[in-house]
């Protein structure tokens, strides 16, 4: 099957959910976006945005700021469109010179956490580590199209850090794993806590 061929049906993988999951050896950390969970096809054809259950509408300004941003001339990217986002400025002066924080307008980001294709490449039987550093070569990341922190060491600390700043659960992935289209992987686990390594 050609790469492009196959960037054609990709669907995006499924994680496994669990409440609670002992911090695992040879794993990375991310957090879990709140959104619509979708591959974003960078200068292939319709459809631009697929989802679990196939194409799905995404804002065509966004596509558009997802392509300028990406420095190839085609990809597929898998991540979350988050909606209504909406993030304080820093603040600003105005004419007399008084401080204010402008109000933002809530907007739909692209958050991207994975590469599973660049220039008709698969790289859906590369090491996820290695998918990660070639997405942060591939795309740059602006107010619209961000690239999901991750940590592989203190996993239970960063989760912790992660709920102080508002996200309810977090993603745990094995560095290693491959990526199974469309299928529910043992690779990725959706959690809300992280035990002390050794309790059960």
């Amino acid at each position: 099957m050609s790469a492009s061929k196959e960037a054609a049906d990709l669907a995006p993988q499924r994680p496994r959910y669990k409440r609670e999951l002992s911090e695992p050896e040879g794993h990375l950390l991310e957090p879990e976006w709140e959104g619509v969970r979708a591959l974003v096809r960078v200068g292939h054809p319709e459809p631009h945005f697929v989802g679990y259950a196939g194409r799905i509408e995404g804002p065509r300004e966004l596509y558009d700021a997802v392509s300028v941003e990406a420095r190839c001339e085609t990809a597929v990217l898998d991540g979350v469109l988050v909606e209504d986002l909406n993030e304080e400025r820093d603040l600003e002066l105005d004419a007399e010179g008084n401080a204010f924080v402008r109000k933002a307008m809530p907007r739909t980001i692209f958050v991207a956490f994975d590469l599973l294709e660049v220039d008709g490449q698969s790289l859906l039987g590369v090491p996820l580590l290695e998918r990660k550093r070639h997405l942060e070569g591939v795309l740059v990341p602006s107010p619209n199209v961000r690239l999901t922190a991750y940590r592989s060491r203190d996993l239970r600390s960063w989760r912790e850090t992660l709920g102080e700043q508002g996200f309810r659960r977090a993603v745990l992935k094995d560095w290693n794993s491959t990526y199974e289209p469309g299928r529910t992987a043992d690779s990725w686990t959706v959690i809300e806590k992280i035990r002390d390594l050794g309790r059960r």
